[in-house]
Formats: structure tokens, sequence, C-alpha cells
């Protein structure tokens, strides 16, 4: 018996798997000890071979949702913000619907920062963020910076903002956490 798998109709693509955070959670391993990130012609290639396939938001191609579009992930894409552009601008030019990024905000360290990298990705295409909340990033994600991520992206984005997890965010709010909280367990003897 032959299966047959139906044609993606979203999908994300792993820009590297070097990340400022080393999560016990990670189902990839990534970490700041991974160096290698993609090329721009595997880039280039990839985009080009999924370009027809993916499917905009049943709102509209100028949205983004979880399951439809496409979305430029790692590790942490803004470790090589260069290259994050260079993959915004392919997937503008091949008309790839309802583009975003997925980020931890550990770059957030300002407003100004934030909004300039922000307002330069909606220029070149972008169309929305994914902003990742949860207790193991606090461990190396001062939550002030998720906040103000969350905060200027949408006042770049609009309604283009997704944060996951919303309720670690409506959680961390109400303990008035600000810093970074380790999870970590020391046992003594």
């Amino acid at each position: 018996m032959k299966l047959k798998l139906p044609e993606p109709i979203s999908g994300g693509l792993l820009l590297s798997y070097q990340c400022n955070a080393e999560c016990c959670h990670c189902m990839y391993a990534c970490s700041p000890k991974w160096k290698d990130w993609i090329s721009e012609e595997n880039l280039e290639k990839i985009l080009n071979q999924l370009a027809s396939k993916i499917k905009p938001s049943p709102f509209g191609a100028k949205t983004v949702s979880l399951n439809y579009g496409f979305h430029f992930t790692g590790g942490e894409p803004f470790l090589n913000f260069k290259l994050l552009l260079k993959a915004v601008e392919i997937a503008r030019e091949l008309r790839i619907p309802s583009t975003f990024v997925e980020t931890n905000c550990y770059w957030c360290i300002d407003d100004e920062i934030t909004r300039e990298k922000l307002e330069l990705l909606k220029e070149k295409g972008l169309k929305g963020i994914l902003i990742s909340v949860n207790p193991f990033y606090l461990e190396y994600v001062p939550f002030e910076r998720t906040e103000r991520g969350i905060r200027i992206s949408q006042e770049v984005f609009g309604g283009n903002v997704m944060v996951y997890q919303l309720e670690y965010y409506f959680q961390f709010k109400k303990l008035n956490i600000r810093k970074k909280l380790s999870l970590r367990i020391t046992l003594s003897k």
C-alpha cells in the first residue's frame, strides 16, 4: 500500500540551530554552540521550491496564522539579522503569503533597536511575528525584553502578532517578573 501525502500548505524554515538559549525542552537541540547558518544559495533554492505551495492565512495573504503561510525560525533567527532580511526579501519576491518570524526577543534590548529592526523587516515584506513566551526562555531572556518585543511588534504589525504561549505571558505579568528566572533546582547533599 502506498500512502500519498498531501502537498504542504504552510511551512517554516530553520535558518540555523544557533540560539542564544539552550532550553532543555528544545527538540532541535539549539544552542549557542551551533555556528552554521543556511547559505543564501540554499535559502533561495528551498524558498523557490515551496513558493507555489504555501497558502495564505484564511484572512488573507497580508495576515498571519499558525497553520498557514510561512515562517522563519531557528534557533534564533535574529542572531543573523542580515540573513533574516535576505530571507524576507526573497519570500516577498516569490510572493510567499503570510510570512512571519519566530523569536524569543533576546535582542529587544531597547525601544529604538527593537522598533528599527521590526520596521525594516516589515518594509522588506514581513507580515508578522510570533513571540515565544514560556518558562524555558525566561531562564535566558529577561521578561522585560519579551514585553518590549510584544508591545513594539503590536505597534509595527498591528494584529499580526502571535504570542505563544499567551497563558505564560499573563502569568509572568501577574507575578511582576522583569528579569530572568531560573528553573534549575540546586540539590545539596
